[in-house]
């Protein structure tokens, strides 16, 4: 049975869509992303700062991925998602029950923390992706980070990795990577590092 690949909310991983052979693989941007504001009163600017991963856009995107996978029925879902497309990748895989993997790039995987870091405001309105961290442990999952990554740095999928407490999710390092590094380049080499769940 052939899965459908998603690839989550980000420009980057539009590039990493391209050298992935899957059949079929879909790229959802972040709501509003291509969208003017003025052609959507919608798109407010909340759902660019605190309002990121508000429970709305979380149920907005899973219903875009019901709405694919309507069309290829029975086949599991592999989510992968790139920064703040890997928040929203967790928090789709634990409301769902057809994700066979997920992988996140760079992902903000506990936005708390990243906002402690960067010493911004908390985002109240927004889920965080670190609180479903047990929830989707059985899911076979692979956390990609950059070791030069100063925006979202290797702790923080660390974090969500001893969260989550499972032999299914681990963190793997891709050196000299920053955030916003050349991870098209290096995707089908990564992509070849299949997620999976270890023996305990």
């Amino acid at each position: 049975m052939r899965a459908l690949a998603l690839l989550c909310l980000c420009a980057i991983l539009g590039g990493c869509m391209l050298a992935d052979p899957a059949p079929n693989v879909a790229y959802l941007a972040r709501p509003c992303q291509f969208t003017p504001m003025e052609l959507n009163p919608q798109c407010a600017v909340p759902y660019w700062t605190g309002k990121r991963y508000a429970p709305e856009v979380i149920a907005s995107m899973n219903d875009a991925i019901d709405r694919l996978v309507a069309r290829v029925p029975g086949q599991p879902v592999n989510l992968i998602g790139y920064s703040g497309g890997g928040a929203v990748a967790v928090l789709i895989a634990a409301r769902r029950h057809d994700v066979a993997t997920l992988r996140t790039v760079a992902g903000n995987l506990d936005s708390e923390y990243v906002n402690r870091i960067h010493d911004v405001s908390p985002m109240p309105a927004s889920l965080d992706p670190i609180d479903d961290a047990r929830r989707i442990g059985a899911i076979a999952q692979i956390h990609f980070s950059g070791a030069r990554d100063k925006v979202v740095p290797t702790r923080v999928a660390q974090r969500f990795v001893e969260r989550a407490g499972s032999a299914c999710a681990r963190v793997y390092l891709v050196p000299g990577m920053t955030h916003g590094g050349d991870w098209a380049r290096a995707w089908p080499r990564l992509l070849a590092v299949k997620p999976g769940c270890r023996s305990k």
